[in-house]
C-alpha cells in the first residue's frame, strides 16, 4: 500500500524568534498569511483607556474598528514562543486577531478560520494540523458551526460605523428637537439591527443543522473491531462501511479494500455516481489531489460497495472534521474571499471626501449663526447638524436591496446564487470560458459508429456494432471496459458507458455477497454476458447465436482519472485460463501503451477525419495476462505492468451535438465583443470542429494551432490545421493577413504546460489570443483562468463536470450547470442545463451594477442639494421646519434610493461595458454637474423672489422654533424638492443596461406622486398648509406659476444633459476615443492586442521538419468512409459532392458506409481529397513528395512502417496527448 501518511506539517515560515522579523505561514498556499505575536502591555492599557475618556469614547470606536490599532494600543510585540495573541494579514490585507491556548508553560495552538494551528519547537512558529498527532490535538470529527450570542451579535453590529453615525444623528436631532424624524431614524435602526441579528442566527442555525451529521462507526483499532461515533474518528483509523450503502460519509477516507459507488453532487454539482475503488498496493506517494479515484469525501453518500470479502469495504481516514474537502467548502462559505468590486472601496473614499466637505459646511455654518447673532445652542447644533448631510446613511441599505432585487430575478430564471455581492462582478465581465462536453454540446453521447481491426486494417465502419460477432475483442471491450452497476434494476454510470453497454445489447448481473464463483475458482461480484436469443427483428447477429458460455467477470477496476486519460478494467472470460485486461481511453494515450505493430498504418489519418468533423474518437485495446497467473499475483502487478504491451483493437465513434441554444448565446456574446473561450478535456481537432459549428471560433478568424515541435528541447512550432493542404503552412502569404483579431490560437494540454513554464511572455500571448485549450487537465483550467485574471481580464468560467469545480471557484463568477438548485461547486447554479443562463447572467450584472451606481448618485445629489439649500438660507438665519425635513427625508428621498434597483436588465447586452469605477470622471462629473445646475436654479429662485415688489426681508429672531417664515426659505425648499425628484428621474434611466422607469412598478409610482406632490406644494395656497409647512407663500399667483416653470426647464436641461450630453455623447464617443488616441492602453491585455496587433510578422507560421526520405512510395491503407468523402463519384475521384451544412454528423457518418477511401497511385503523384480532412474545404491536388517533404512522422510510426515494408501517409501522432473519456 502506499505511504499514506502525505499531509505532514510543513515548516516553510520564518522563524518566530525575532521580535522585529516577519513570519509567514502557509507560505506558497492561498491561505499564506503573516503572523506576528503580541501580550498585553500595562503602561499602554492605562494610557488607552485614559485615551478613551479624554475623547468621549471616539478612541473606544476606532479600536473595535481596526484590529492592528487595538494591538498598537493595548500589546506589545513579542517573539510567537511567549505570545498570547496572534494577528493574521492575509493577501487580502484582512486581519484577524486570535487568542493562543497555552498548556503548561508553552504555547500550544490557536484557531482562525476554523483550522487549527499548532506550536512546532523545531521550527519555532505555528504551523497547520495536518499530521496524525494525538486525539486531543485534532478534536473532535465535526464540521462544527457556532451560533453567536444574541448580546454579542448586538454589539457587534451596533459598532457598525453606519449604525454609530445613526446614534449621532438620533442624539442631535432630539437636541435639535427634532424627535419625529428621530424617533422614526431609531425605531428603523432598531428594526434593522434585530433582523440582521435574527437573519445571522437563523443563517448560522440553518447551516449548522445542515453540515452537522453524526453516526455510528465500525473501526479498526488496536487490532479490535469496535463501534464508535463519527464524532471520535481520527486520521490513522481504519473503518469498516457495509456494503449495503445508504449512508454518508462523516470524515475523507482512503479506499483501501474493496469498492463502492458514491453520490457526490453535494460537492461538486456532478449528479452522476462516481465509482471509488481500493487503492493499489504500489510504492508510489499517495497525493490527495492526483489520486482522487480512491477517495471517499466527507458529506458523499455511498449508494452501493462491493466488499472483498465479507460484507465490509474498508478504508483508513486521513481528514477530519474542517480539513476534510467538506469542510474547506463550509469555510469558503463562512470565510469568503473580499471580491475585488472597486465599487466600495470608491464609496469608502468618496465618504472621507464628503467629510471633509462636511467640515468645511461646518465652519460656514458657525461663521453665518455667528454673524447673525445666533445663540450657543444654535451655532453648535446647527454646524454639527450639517455632517448628517454630507454621508447618505440609508446608501448600505440600497445597495443590499440592489442585490436582494437582482437575486430574485435570477431565481425566476432558475439561476441561484451563493453570494449576492458576486453578482455585480458579472457587470465587468469581458471573458467567457466554457466547458464543452455537457456545455456547449449535450451531455450524452450518441454512438455514430465503430471501426474494427482486422489482419491490421480498419474495417468498414459499423454504425450498430450489435451486429458484430460476440467474440469480437472490441465488443467485449465495449462489454467489460467500464465502472456501470444496477441500481433498483437500472443501470447507473456514467452515460456514455451506459450508450456503449446498451448498443451491443449485453446483460450485467451483479453477485456482490455471492462467495466463491465455482466456475472461476474465485469472487465474481460482476459478470457481463451477451444475450442467449435472437435479436429483435428476427435478425441474428453475424456471429450467430452467442456461445452458451460466454461470460466475462469483471474483478478489478482503474476507473477513469482525468490524469491518464483513460480506464482498465481486469477480467477472466469463464473457461479460460488467462485474465484479460480492457483498456479504453483517449485514443492517443491506448495507443501508446500498445504494440506498435498492432496500430494500423491509417490510424492516424482516420483518428484526424473523425475528430476534425466533431466526433469524439475513443481507442480500445486488450492484453492477456500469461496463462496460469493467480488472482493474488494479478493484483500485485501495478497498473502500467498490466497495460504494456497490450494489442489496439479499433475506435470507437461518439456523436456529441452542440446544444441548440448555444448557438443563440454565443452570438449574443460575441455582438456585445465579449471574448469567448473553449477550455476542455476533449481531442483538440474535436474542439476545434465544435468551435467552429458553433461559431465560438468566428468565420472571419484564422485558427493557428500551437504545438510543442520536439521533445529534446523547447521549440514551437505554429500550424494552421484548417488551411487547404489541412497541415503545413510554408509561409504566411498562403494564409490571409494575420493581424488584428484575425487569427485566434488552439493549444492543448501539455503544450499550455509547457509554455507557462518555459516562456512566459509566450504564454502571455497565447492565453490573450487563445480560443481553443483542448486535452486540459483540472489544474491547466484553473492556471488558464488565474493568468486571464492576471492580465486584468474579469472572467466568467462556464462548465457542469466535476472537472470544473477549481476553475469555477477560481473565476470572478462561476456558473454550474446542474439540476440542483444550489450548489456549493460556483458562485452560481442554473437549473437550466445550457449556456443562455451567461448573457442573462451578465445583463444581470450590468444592471445591478448600475443600479448601484445610480443609488449612489442619487443618494450624494439628494444629500448635497439639501446641504446647499440649508446652508443658503443660513445665510439669513433660517433653516427648514420639522414637517419639511419629513416631506423630503421619508417622501422624497426613503423611496427611490431603495426602489432604484427594481428595475430589470435589458432585453440586448451592448458592447459598451458600463463604467466599473465609481471616482472615475464620469460618474463624478455627472453628479458634480448635477449640483452645479441645481446650485444655479437655487440662485435664479433666491434673487428672483428677492427682486418682486411684494417681497419682504426677513427678520432674524434668536433661539425661535420653529423660525419665522421667509420667501427664501420656501421657495428654496420647494426647489429642494424638485432638485430631489429630478435626480430620482435622471439617475434612474434604463437602456442601454436596464429597462425603462415605467417598467419599474414601485419607482414609476413613486415619480408620478413626487412630480404631483412638488407641484401641489408650489401652487397651493391656503393658510392652513402654509401654516404646516412653514410656508411664506406670495401674494401673487403668477409668480408660482412662473417657479414651476423654472422647475420644469431645469427637469429638462438636467434630462438631456445627463441621456444625451453625458451617456450619448461623452460615454459613447469623447471617452472611447480618449482611450484609443490619448491614453491607450491601460490593463496588461491592451497592451498585448497593441502589440500583437502592430506585428503582422507573429506568429511566425512556418515549415516543420520531417524524417522521412524523399522519393518515398505511399499506400494509403483502405478503411471505411462514414462521411461526406463516401460520397465522391467512384466514376471520378476528382469531383466531390458537396454535403448540405444542416447534415447531422450522426446522418453523415451513416451515408454510404461501406465505401472505402483507398487511392491509387498514378504517374508518381497521387490525389487527395481534402474531405479527407476537411469536408467543407475545396478538394486540393498535390504530389507525394510535397507531402513526404512537410509532414512529421511518429518515431513508432516509422518503425512501424519499415518494419512492414511500406510507406506510410500520416499526420503527426501526439501520444502524449491528455483526453477526457467521460463528460466529467
Amino acid at each position: 500500500m502506499p505511504n499514506l501518511q502525505v499531509d505532514y506539517l510543513e515548516v516553510e515560515n520564518g522563524r518566530g524568534g525575532s521580535r522585529n522579523e516577519v513570519s509567514k505561514i502557509n507560505i506558497g498556499e492561498p491561505d499564506e498569511m503573516g503572523i506576528g505575536g503580541f501580550c498585553m502591555c500595562t503602561p499602554r492599557l492605562i494610557a488607552t483607556i485614559i485615551l478613551i475618556i479624554l475623547t468621549g469614547g471616539l478612541a473606544l470606536v476606532f479600536i473595535t474598528w481596526r484590529k492592528d490599532i487595538k494591538m498598537f494600543c493595548l500589546y506589545t510585540a513579542v517573539p510567537l514562543s511567549r505570545a498570547r495573541k496572534i494577528l493574521l494579514t492575509d493577501n487580502f490585507e484582512q486581519v484577524f486577531e486570535e487568542d493562543v491556548i497555552w498548556v503548561g508553560e508553552r504555547p500550544s495552538y490557536f484557531v482562525n478560520k476554523k483550522i487549527k494551528y499548532v506550536w512546532s519547537e523545531t521550527g519555532e512558529t505555528f504551523q497547520k494540523l495536518k499530521t496524525i498527532q494525538i486525539i486531543e490535538m485534532y478534536g473532535d470529527n465535526l464540521i462544527k458551526i457556532s451560533v453567536p450570542p444574541i448580546l454579542y451579535l448586538v454589539i457587534h453590529e451596533g459598532l457598525n460605523p453606519f449604525y454609530l453615525f445613526q446614534v449621532y444623528t438620533v442624539v442631535l436631532w432630539s437636541l435639535q428637537y427634532y424627535w419625529k424624524f428621530a424617533v422614526i431614524i431609531a425605531v428603523t435602526s432598531v428594526v434593522s439591527v434585530t433582523v440582521s441579528v435574527w437573519e445571522t442566527r437563523r443563517q448560522n442555525r440553518n447551516l449548522r443543522d445542515t453540515m452537522k451529521s453524526e453516526s455510528k462507526v465500525r473501526v479498526v483499532r488496536d487490532n479490535k473491531e469496535i463501534v464508535l461515533s463519527s464524532v471520535d474518528l481520527v486520521p490513522g483509523d481504519t473503518i469498516l462501511l457495509p456494503a449495503t450503502g445508504g449512508y454518508t460519509i462523516e470524515c475523507d477516507s482512503v479506499l483501501v479494500e474493496g469498492s463502492a459507488v458514491v453520490n457526490e453532487s453535494m460537492l461538486t454539482g456532478e449528479s452522476i455516481p462516481v465509482t471509488k475503488v481500493g487503492i493499489p498496493d504500489e510504492r508510489e506517494v499517495f497525493n490527495y489531489d492526483y489520486n482522487r479515484q480512491y477517495i471517499m469525501f466527507c458529506g458523499t453518500e455511498v449508494m452501493q460497495g462491493k466488499a472483498k470479502q465479507g460484507n465490509y469495504i474498508k478504508a483508513v481516514v486521513i481528514r477530519t472534521g474542517f480539513m476534510t474537502t467538506k469542510g474547506e467548502l463550509v469555510r469558503a462559505i463562512l470565510f469568503p474571499p473580499p471580491l475585488d468590486f472597486k465599487f466600495f472601496s470608491d464609496f469608502l473614499k468618496s465618504v472621507y471626501v464628503f467629510l471633509t466637505l462636511g467640515l468645511i459646511g461646518m465652519g460656514y455654518s458657525m461663521a453665518m449663526w455667528i454673524r447673525n447673532g445666533g445663540t450657543i445652542s444654535e451655532i453648535l447644533l446647527n454646524s454639527l447638524d450639517i455632517l448628517t448631510f454630507v454621508v447618505p446613511p440609508i446608501l448600505p441599505a440600497a445597495l443590499t436591496a440592489n442585490n436582494a432585487f437582482a437575486q430574485r430575478r435570477l431565481q425566476k430564471r432558475g439561476i441561484f446564487c451563493l453570494h449576492t455581492k458576486h453578482i455585480s462582478l458579472c457587470g465587468g465581465i469581458d471573458v467567457v470560458a466554457f466547458d464543452k462536453t455537457g456545455t456547449l454540446t449535450e451531455g450524452d453521447l450518441d454512438l455514430a459508429g465503430v471501426c474494427e481491426i482486422k489482419e491490421n486494417q480498419f474495417q468498414e465502419s459499423e454504425p450498430n456494432p450489435s451486429r458484430l460477432p460476440t467474440d469480437s475483442l472490441l465488443i467485449q471491450t465495449m462489454a467489460s471496459c467500464h465502472s456501470l452497476i444496477k441500481m433498483n434494476g437500472e443501470l447507473t454510470g456514467y452515460p456514455m458507458d451506459i450508450k456503449l453497454f446498451e448498443a451491443i445489447g449485453w446483460e450485467l448481473k451483479e453477485e456482490p455477497h455471492a462467495g466463491l464463483n465455482p466456475e472461476y475458482g474465485i469472487a465474481t461480484p460482476t459478470l457481463v454476458s451477451p444475450p442467449k436469443n435472437i435479436r429483435s427483428g428476427g435478425q441474428l447477429k453475424l456471429g450467430g447465436f452467442a456461445p452458451s458460455n460466454l461470460e466475462i467477470a469483471l474483478l478489478k477496476q482503474y476507473p477513469f482519472d482525468s490524469a491518464v486519460q483513460r480506464m482498465t478494467v481486469v477480467a477472466k472470460k469463464k473457461g479460460s485460463s488467462n485474465y484479460s485486461v480492457f483498456i479504453k481511453g483517449a485514443p492517443e494515450k491506448v495507443a501508446s501503451l500498445c504494440k506498435p505493430e498492432t496500430i494500423p498504418q491509417g490510424f492516424t489519418n482516420l483518428l484526424q477525419y473523425y475528430t476534425k468533423q466533431g466526433f469524439r474518437v475513443i481507442g480500445a485495446a486488450v492484453n492477456g495476462l500469461k496463462p496460469g497467473l493467480k488472482l493474488s499475483e494479478v493484483n500485485g502487478l501495478s497498473r502500467s505492468e498490466l497495460e504494456m504491451g497490450a494489442d489496439f483493437l479499433g475506435l470507437i465513434i461518439m456523436q456529441n451535438l452542440v446544444k441548440k441554444e448555444t448557438y443563440g448565446a454565443i452570438k449574443e456574446l460575441h455582438d456585445a465583443d465579449i471574448h469567448t473561450v473553449m477550455v476542455t478535456g476533449d481531442n483538440i481537432l474535436t474542439a476545434i470542429s465544435v468551435g467552429r459549428d458553433c461559431e465560438l471560433v468566428k468565420p472571419d478568424q484564422t485558427i493557428v494551432r500551437v504545438t510543442l515541435a520536439g521533445t529534446d528541447q523547447f521549440q514551437v512550432q505554429y500550424t494552421a490545421p484548417e488551411t487547404e493542404t489541412a497541415s503545413i503552412i510554408h509561409d504566411t502569404t498562403q494564409l490571409k493577413s494575420l493581424t488584428g483579431d484575425s487569427y485566434v490560437f488552439a493549444c492543448d494540454g501539455p503544450t499550455f504546460n509547457a509554455i507557462m513554464t518555459k516562456d512566459p511572455e509566450l504564454f502571455k500571448k497565447i492565453v490573450h489570443r487563445g480560443k481553443i485549450f483542448a486535452r486540459m487537465l483540472p489544474e491547466q483550467k484553473i492556471h488558464l483562468i488565474e493568468a486571464l485574471k492576471n492580465m486584468g481580464r474579469q472572467v466568467i468560467m462556464c462548465g457542469d463536470g466535476c472537472n470544473d469545480c477549481g476553475a469555477l471557484k477560481t473565476a470572478h463568477a462561476g456558473i454550474s450547470l446542474s439540476m440542483a438548485e444550489a450548489s456549493v461547486a460556483a458562485p452560481f447554479t442554473s437549473r437550466n442545463v445550457n449556456i443562455s443562463c451567461v448573457p442573462y447572467l451578465i445583463r444581470e450584472g450590468r444592471a445591478t451594477m448600475v443600479s448601484a451606481f445610480a443609488s449612489f448618485k442619487f443618494g450624494v445629489a439628494f444629500c448635497f442639494t439639501q446641504l446647499i439649500s440649508v446652508l443658503m438660507v443660513f445665510y439669513i438665519g433660517t433653516e427648514p421646519s420639522d414637517n419639511q425635513y419629513l416631506v423630503v427625508d421619508i417622501g422624497l428621498a426613503a423611496v427611490p434610493i431603495l426602489m432604484i434597483g427594481n428595475t430589470a436588465p435589458h432585453d440586448q447586452l451592448v458592447k459598451r461595458k458600463p463604467t466599473r469605477h465609481l471616482l472615475s470622471f464620469l460618474p463624478m462629473f455627472s453628479v458634480v454637474s448635477f449640483l452645479f445646475f441645481q446650485t444655479i436654479a437655487y440662485m435664479f429662485i433666491w434673487f428672483y423672489v428677492q427682486s418682486q415688489e411684494w417681497f419682504v426681508k426677513y427678520q432674524f429672531v434668536s433661539d425661535l422654533w420653529p423660525p419665522n417664515s421667509s420667501y427664501e426659505q420656501t421657495n428654496i425648499f420647494l426647489y429642494a424638492c424638485a432638485a430631489a425628484t429630478i435626480a430620482a428621474i435622471i439617475f434612474s434611466k434604463g437602456s442601454p443596461y436596464r429597462k425603462p422607469l415605467y417598467t419599474n412598478g414601485i419607482m414609476a409610482t413613486w415619480t408620478l406622486a413626487a412630480v404631483s406632490t412638488v407641484i401641489f406644494m408650489s401652487l397651493y395656497r391656503t393658510e392652513d398648509f402654509a401654516e404646516r409647512l412653514n410656508f411664506k407663500i406670495a401674494p401673487h399667483f403668477e409668480f408660482q406659476v412662473i417657479a414651476v416653470i423654472g422647475i420644469f426647464v431645469n427637469f429638462c436641461f438636467c434630462y438631456l444633459w445627463e441621456i444625451y450630453v453625458l451617456d450619448g455623447f461623452l460615454f459613447q464617443k469623447v471617452l472611447p476615443w480618449y482611450k484609443d488616441n490619448v491614453r491607450g492602453p491601460n490593463l496588461e491585455f491592451e497592451h498585448l492586442e497593441k502589440k500583437l496587433a502592430s506585428n503582422p510578422s507573429w506568429p511566425p507560421i512556418g515549415e516543420i521538419s520531417t524524417n522521412k526520405e524523399k522519393g518515398s512510395t505511399e499506400k494509403y491503407p483502405g478503411y471505411p468512409l462514414p462521411d461526406v468523402a463516401a460520397s465522391i463519384n467512384s466514376k471520378s475521384q476528382f469531383s466531390v459532392e458537396p454535403v448540405s451544412t444542416h447534415t447531422s454528423r450522426k446522418d453523415k457518418f451513416l451515408k454510404n458506409p461501406t465505401k472505402n477511401m483507398r487511392r491509387r497511385d498514378s504517374d508518381g503523384s497521387k490525389l487527395l481529397s481534402e474531405t479527407c480532412e476537411n469536408p467543407e474545404s475545396t478538394p486540393v491536388h498535390i504530389t507525394k513528395n510535397q507531402i513526404s517533404e512537410n509532414l512529421p512522422i511518429h518515431t513508432a510510426i516509422e518503425e512501424m512502417a519499415k518494419q512492414h515494408e511500406s510507406n506510410l501517409l500520416s499526420d503527426p501522432l501526439n501520444l502524449s496527448g491528455d483526453r477526457l473519456e467521460t463528460a466529467c
